[in-house]
């Protein structure tokens, strides 16, 4: 029994050696030599992550917008000119044509590829900040794991301060 309470200690004792070598490195890598620095360091992180979710939200509208305006462009000029339409195609030309309408504000040239191109440029970019978003998430995560380990590092000497001072008068 022993010999399993030793080695789940010597684990514990390695598993705290990780940590705290991750601490390290990402307090040094981030230049962070306090708690104010840490805590510093954690809201700017944060806010990043919040930025990031402020950009999105009118990427997404703006794309939702753009597909519309391509699906109904697509419709419209599918049965534009086309002979003998049934019911059904004729109701769907009428609506893309009328929602053409509408988004043109008089101008006659459907702007379709200036549509798909922005489309794909916004596409590309909500792509690139989503990846950052999922990233910092991440970061986030490790560094608010880092924060409570430092913070229970500091509370734990804060408890052993009054007992050296007891073993120094000894």
């Amino acid at each position: 029994r022993r010999a399993r309470e030793g080695k789940s200690q010597v684990s514990q004792s390695i598993y705290n050696l990780k940590d705290a070598a991750k601490m390290l490195n990402f307090l040094q890598a981030n230049n962070i030599m306090d708690m104010a620095g840490l805590d510093e360091k954690f809201k700017s992180m944060i806010g990043e992550q919040l930025d990031i979710q402020h950009k999105l939200k009118p990427i997404d509208r703006r794309l939702g917008t753009l597909k519309k305006h391509i699906e109904q462009a697509e419709i419209y000029f599918k049965y534009k000119g086309k002979k003998h339409l049934t019911e059904a195609e004729q109701i769907l030309f009428t609506a893309a044509h009328d929602y053409l309408k509408g988004v043109m504000n008089g101008k006659t040239a459907l702007p379709v590829k200036a549509w798909k191109a922005e489309y794909a440029k916004l596409t590309a970019e909500r792509e690139t900040l989503n990846r950052r978003y999922l990233a910092l998430k991440g970061e986030v995560k490790e560094a608010e794991q880092i924060r409570r380990s430092v913070y229970n590092i500091l509370r734990q000497e804060q408890r052993e301060q009054p007992r050296r001072a007891q073993d120094m008068e000894r």
